[in-house]
């Protein structure tokens, strides 16, 4: 295992990734036998907490979600707007009127709708969609029109994003109430302790009852102490350069 000592010198994510493998491996050699169940019981339970942490990371992938499904409903607006535009200039008097009406109805809200920001087009788009179910002037000149099917899109799209929306302000609000920073100093000190057992248990062991442990805990380790043993020597060679760089002066 690594000691507490270089598990600091770890970055967020691969501090979390080794404690989950740390986690797992000790799952699967059942922990009541080894007598450290209580201990990765409380490294299950941060491993959790870190875990959602991490969740704010999809922070990124919210944005372009909350993006594609924008351009989406943009275009069933825009889409509209032209298609009612196009009728009204049809040579069937019946569709010349029913574009008329939809397109007068549609820029009572203002031009520029897909443009507004997304709380503000997420509201006028909920509003025109509910006129679109609920005026029977409205219904009718969407069938003349042969436009429902848009009108649909639009309210898909829209509920669609407003969902996506809600989504990440869930996500959001629920990892400000913990961070990495807040539970980093708990992650040490559960694994300190986790730590501290199984090195005293292996120190003692004498008919090598954790000698499978052992070695997949050190197999583990190997790989994220190569990981800081890299860092370092990096670190140093930049070191080293800045140090032996010529004065410009």
């Amino acid at each position: 295992m690594l000691s507490p000592t270089n598990l600091i010198k770890l970055n967020k994510e691969e501090t979390i990734e080794y404690l989950r493998g740390i986690k797992d491996i000790c799952l699967q050699k059942h922990p009541k036998a080894f007598q450290i169940k209580p201990q990765i019981t409380n490294l299950v339970c941060i491993v959790a907490q870190l875990d959602n942490v991490l969740i704010y990371n999809r922070k990124s992938e919210f944005t372009q979600e909350l993006k594609d499904l924008d351009v989406q409903r943009g275009n069933a607006i825009n889409g509209l707007r032209h298609g009612f535009l196009m009728n009204t200039y049809h040579h069937d008097t019946a569709r010349k009127a029913a574009g008329q009406v939809l397109l007068t109805h549609i820029n009572s809200y203002g031009g520029g709708i897909a443009r507004l920001n997304y709380e503000a087009e997420s509201t006028v788009l909920v509003n025109i969609a509910e006129d679109y179910e609920t005026q029977p002037k409205l219904i009718e000149a969407l069938k003349t029109i042969e436009m429902i099917d848009w009108a649909t899109i639009l309210k898909n799209t829209n509920d669609a994003f407003r969902t996506k929306y809600q989504e990440r302000i869930t996500v959001e609000s629920a990892t400000q109430k913990l961070s990495f920073t807040v539970l980093k100093p708990r992650a040490l000190k559960v694994y300190k302790t986790l730590y501290k057992r199984i090195k005293a248990f292996i120190e003692l062991d004498e008919t090598s009852t954790f000698e499978i442990l052992t070695k997949e805990l050190t197999t583990l380790a190997k790989r994220y102490q190569q990981i800081i043993n890299t860092r370092r020597n990096n670190n140093q060679e930049e070191k080293d350069t800045q140090d032996n760089g010529i004065p410009l002066n």
